[in-house]
């Protein structure tokens, strides 16, 4: 063909090495012979990064929300009590137990927890037992007297030092007071303060050794001395009658 022919032109004006590709490659194309296709050069495959998994988030743990705290009321600064009465101080002490018992029948604790100005003369347990030893006394004469040993006006020690009796809430009979070769005031007597000018809010106590018992012969006091009235007329006219006896003698 014209084509085979062309070829062999042109295979015939080429070198030796030439002609020889020629011929091969005139062959292949006689035979229906294909180039092989061109495989491409290998490429990498291509391969996806691997997936990085998102980051797992840090499992933290919340905050730890406080337990809700009650406001603490505010607790008020302790106030001190005034001072308790004289039945209140007798019958908060152990050693004064027999005189609180003899004051609460008596009927005079309510006396001695009231509003006043007392004086209590307050003998201990001990001082009861030696009364008891040597006594047997009815809940008359025990009440009669619990009241020898209350004054209804307060009396200090230094103010006992300067008087001679303490009157008492049984009328007319008066506590004797007189001060002892040591100094110390004596009750009737004998019975000594061991315990002086306890206050309360009613009064003061005077603690005592033993029971105040009233005298046989308790002293009187003399009754006062009312001076009788003068009249100014009687008087001068007495007065001038004796002028009048006198200038006729």
């Amino acid at each position: 063909s014209l084509l085979c022919a062309a070829l062999l032109v042109g295979v015939a004006a080429a070198s030796s090495t030439d002609q020889k590709k020629a011929i091969i490659n005139l062959r292949q194309l006689q035979q229906g012979a294909t180039r092989p296709p061109k495989t491409p050069p290998p490429t990498a495959a291509a391969t996806r990064p691997p997936k990085t998994p998102p980051p797992i988030p840090v499992a933290t743990r919340p905050p730890k929300t406080p337990a809700p705290t009650e406001a603490v009321p505010e607790t008020p600064s302790p106030t001190i009590a005034g001072p308790q009465s004289i039945a209140q101080i007798v019958c908060s002490t152990t050693d004064y137990s027999t005189l609180c018992n003899y004051l609460k029948s008596a009927g005079l604790y309510e006396i001695l927890d009231s509003s006043g100005t007392y004086t209590l003369f307050a003998p201990n347990n001990d001082a009861f037992n030696k009364l008891a030893s040597v006594a047997d006394l009815t809940n008359d004469e025990i009440m009669g007297l619990l009241m020898y040993h209350v004054a209804p006006i307060i009396h200090t020690y230094n103010n006992l030092m300067t008087i001679d009796s303490v009157d008492t809430m049984v009328p007319a009979l008066p506590i004797a007071v007189s001060t002892g070769a040591d100094g110390d005031v004596l009750l009737n007597g004998n019975v000594k303060i061991t315990t002086p000018d306890i206050e309360a809010s009613n009064g003061i106590i005077q603690v005592i050794d033993q029971v105040i018992i009233p005298p046989i012969n308790p002293p009187t006091r003399p009754a006062p001395v009312t001076p009788e009235p003068t009249l100014m007329g009687k008087s001068s006219k007495h007065s001038s009658k004796s002028s009048k006896y006198s200038s006729m003698s």
